[in-house]
């Protein structure tokens, strides 16, 4: 019975070994394809969206055709700051604040080329933060235990597939489970990352051959989507977008706060020919026509790549990824310094 319960023991226990050891001595970024999986929680709950005072520097590939011969390289350096945010430092008293998804957060851009980066670097008077990926619930927690002070402009960013959720606030209960996960806050993300099991996921993944979900384009173009031709949105989609926004302006308004709505086109949408689609889905003109009337400030990010687009052959999208590029990402960043410098917040 003693040698059975041993051999049970040495069964169980050296397994967990090996995999403690591998989380430890070999780099995280051995286990993924991009930084995202690497640094983001996922099994532990967490106030941040990815492991805080974090750096990373890796070769990456998109999310949409990985460990295939159409995967591009690109270089990503990530760093986060003390809330768990991609920025290069925590600011508590932002002129704009963009709150937003993978795109804001910059998946598949390098440190620099991050929307709020850029902005930076283009105007260096104007101080600029990101909370992504997060919601406007994030954003109450946030302001009301004194991370951040109130900004002049927030930007609430949204991938044209998805759908905002409805306005939520900072509750006294939420902040009492913050406390408890303080206890753990050193070693959460270590906790975190044993937990993600990486390198039996990147074991599975390899004997599976996983290579992404995209669906591929026309023919010889290379380029990969996420939906392809089942984009698509419900009915009642546009009519819940806009009540769920304009609630987001109504809580806005009352902390003296500007707002703008900067909705992300899908891929396909952008490069509807490529899918193929015989015409461009409008669902995010007939939005942004909503939202005018309903007095609600937009960055119309779509009429900004159509215009750029017939003139430009550069791209706007990774090939490979679902995510922007660098470019789009310059594009937007200069608009947004604009909108400012209408809403005056900078001096012209």
């Amino acid at each position: 019975m003693k040698n059975f319960i041993i051999k049970i023991l040495l069964f169980t226990l050296i397994p967990l070994i090996i995999l403690l050891a591998s989380n430890i001595l070999i780099p995280i970024k051995t286990w993924v394809y991009r930084p995202w999986e690497a640094l983001i929680f996922s099994e532990v709950p967490s106030d941040s969206p990815f492991y805080p005072n974090s750096t990373l520097n890796m070769n990456s590939v998109g999310d949409l055709c990985h460990h295939s011969k159409n995967s591009i390289v690109k270089k990503e350096y990530w760093k986060t700051d003390e809330l768990g945010y991609r920025n290069n430092k925590h600011i508590n008293d932002p002129d704009i604040l963009i709150i937003g998804d993978s795109f804001v957060a910059g998946s598949g851009l390098n440190q620099s080329n991050t929307v709020c980066n850029l902005v930076s670097k283009f105007d260096k008077n104007l101080k600029v933060y990101n909370i992504a990926p997060s919601t406007v619930v994030h954003f109450d927690y946030l302001l009301n235990t004194g991370k951040i002070n109130r900004p002049k402009l927030v930007i609430f960013s949204m991938v044209e597939r998805d759908i905002p959720e409805k306005i939520q606030f900072y509750t006294r209960a939420n902040f009492i489970k913050s406390s408890i996960k303080k206890i753990f806050y050193s070693i959460n993300s270590y906790i975190d990352s044993f937990l993600k099991f990486l390198p039996l996921r990147w074991l599975k993944a390899r004997v599976n051959c996983s290579k992404g979900k995209g669906i591929e384009g026309v023919s010889n173009s290379n380029m990969y989507f996420l939906q392809g031709s089942n984009q698509k949105h419900q009915k009642d989609d546009l009519t819940n977008t806009v009540n769920n926004l304009i609630a987001y302006k109504k809580y806005f308004d009352k902390l003296g706060i500007k707002f703008i709505f900067m909705p992300m086109p899908d891929k396909e949408t952008v490069y509807y020919e490529f899918v193929p689609f015989k015409k461009q889905p409008d669902y995010l003109f007939r939005l942004d026509s909503m939202l005018i009337n309903s007095n609600i400030s937009t960055i119309n990010t779509l009429n900004i790549y159509n215009n750029y687009r017939k003139n430009n052959n550069k791209l706007l999208y990774h090939l490979d990824d679902t995510h922007w590029n660098s470019n789009a990402s310059e594009i937007i960043a200069l608009e947004i310094i604009n909108k400012a410098r209408i809403l005056g917040l900078i001096e012209n």
